[in-house]
């Protein structure tokens, strides 16, 4: 379905806003205003005609086509096979958070582009998730992949050598459950091979524990990845700023296509979106939208304050808060996170 105004557009007159009901912070708005709990920014943020919808802190612009789920021949996050409906069932009954247990974190770093054809060398922090998407207490003691450490091979990113990327494991003891957690990973050698990434929302509930241990695969991002991506849309990380890489997800953690992401701070240029190819995720300058790969970044954002981030969708001709977060970003860093609909603890 498109169009869900049939034909007419949506502008800031329209006064549109989308929420969570028993969300302080994304409550919908009204009267054309975002929710009275969203704190100010510098500038202001201000509702435009391109982004005339007010999502959890952020005016986003109008989803004209309706959400649908990433196929299922992606290798990460795909639809299961035969499964076309797009699962938002969390965003109006959010899961109860549970009682946290300490447990053992196991996974791969994986490669992003595949210009760091092994990720031995990379540094795994894990820390609670402060106030205001700051970066909280530091669970336990660094871990640090090696050429030693157990690995897999991806043989199908377009970046890596013939042979394949070398993907190494790693595992983190005493990891709390039910808790919102960032991980940081680095250059583990300061040889300015891997960029320093913070993967914001990374929460384990205690149905995904099985025998003492969960499991999630995190990301290494080569600094010739970082250049290569701003790159491709004609910018360059300025100096004391930081960069915003995410993805958009259904409650059943499925890539989301045709999602409208933007955030309250603004980044330099705008939010721009990844193309659809797996083997070479690169930003589409002529993206409108989330593609199968549900990825969108930004770069340039001020550093040491909450960044609020809405994405909004249309699902069944109507337009819905499908997912909300608010995160930090570092100097020189790369700030990622998937959305995954509503949290336990958003409310």
């Amino acid at each position: 379905m498109t169009n869900p105004d049939g034909g007419g557009g949506v502008t800031c007159a329209s006064d549109i806003s989308v929420g969570w009901t028993n969300d302080a912070l994304c409550a919908a708005g009204t009267g054309g205003n975002l929710g009275a709990a969203c704190p100010p920014t510098t500038p202001p943020a201000m509702c435009i005609d391109s982004h005339p919808i007010a999502a959890c802190c952020a005016w986003v612009q109008d989803p004209k086509t309706e959400l649908a789920l990433a196929p299922s021949s992606l290798h990460y996050f795909g639809a299961p096979s035969g499964d076309t409906a797009v699962d938002l069932s969390c965003t109006t009954t959010p899961a109860v958070q549970g009682t946290p247990q300490n447990v053992v974190l196991n996974g791969f770093v994986k490669v992003f582009l595949g210009q760091d054809s092994d990720s031995a060398g990379v540094k795994i922090e894990i820390y609670n998730e402060g106030a205001n998407g700051a970066l909280g207490t530091q669970i336990g003691t660094a871990v640090t992949t090696d050429t030693t450490s157990a690995s897999r091979t991806n043989t199908w990113l377009n970046g890596c050598p013939t042979s394949g990327c070398v993907e190494r494991a790693y595992s983190f003891p005493s990891v709390p459950t039910e808790t919102p957690l960032i991980i940081h990973t680095s250059d583990a050698l300061a040889a300015q091979k891997w960029a320093d990434f913070y993967d914001y929302n990374i929460y384990f509930a205690n149905g995904t524990v099985t025998a003492g241990a969960v499991a999630y695969d995190t990301t290494g991002v080569g600094t010739t990845d970082v250049l290569t991506v701003t790159a491709t849309i004609g910018y360059t990380p300025s100096p004391g700023k930081g960069l915003l890489a995410g993805e958009v997800h259904d409650c059943s953690d499925v890539r989301l296509q045709n999602a409208m992401v933007n955030t309250d701070y603004r980044p330099q240029g705008d939010i721009f979106y990844f193309g659809s190819d797996e083997t070479q995720p690169l930003p589409d300058k002529q993206a409108v939208g989330t593609s199968d790969l549900g990825l969108f970044g930004a770069v340039n954002y001020p550093v040491g304050v909450p960044i609020h981030i809405g994405a909004v969708g249309l699902e069944g001709g109507q337009r819905q808060l499908i997912g909300a977060y608010t995160v930090q970003v570092y100097s020189g860093a790369v700030t990622g996170l998937s959305l995954r609909g509503r949290r336990p603890y958003q409310h």
